[in-house]
């Protein structure tokens, strides 16, 4: 009997399943996905659910996938890992506007940029009031104290 890549892919997988503790097989095996084979070259290409997923993968379980694949199905194959794009990814990002106004983006983001500005000038001005309040106070200080008074010196 001739296995499909899929029977082959689903088969490598439960016994993945098997040699590897649960929260591992949970954490990297089990959002694996076949995505092509390419039979001609023996390569298959694996995809995964994230970048992170598929470094770890590629540099630290290539090799039992391999070795587990030439288990079920006879042979080696070459593998290769992408990054898989969700369903729900896809569909939202089909749902972003066609095209964005680049001149009302910059307008508003000027608008943004010019009252972030302005407010702190005016948070700038209050502290310059308050230290020159400041400073007169200390001017006023300094007079009271550099205007002398007379002390009588005792009579010998």
């Amino acid at each position: 009997m001739v296995k499909t890549m899929d029977t082959i892919w689903q088969e490598t997988m439960n016994r993945l399943q098997k040699k590897m503790s649960g929260p591992s097989f949970e954490t990297w095996i089990k959002g694996l996905t076949l995505q092509s084979f390419d039979e001609a070259n023996n390569r298959m290409i694996i995809g995964a659910e994230n970048e992170f997923t598929r470094q770890w993968i590629e540099t630290r379980m290539k090799d039992l996938l391999e070795d587990t694949l030439f288990e079920v199905a006879g042979e080696r194959y070459v593998l290769a890992f992408t990054v898989t794009v969700k369903d729900y990814l896809r569909y939202s990002m089909e749902q972003l506007p066609p095209k964005v106004d680049m001149r009302e983006e910059n307008d508003r983001a000027s608008r943004e940029l010019m009252e972030q500005v302005l407010a702190e000038m005016q948070s700038l001005n209050q502290r310059l009031d308050r230290v020159e309040t400041q400073l007169l106070d200390i001017k006023n200080d300094i007079k009271k104290i550099a205007s002398p008074t007379k002390i009588p010196r005792p009579v010998k």
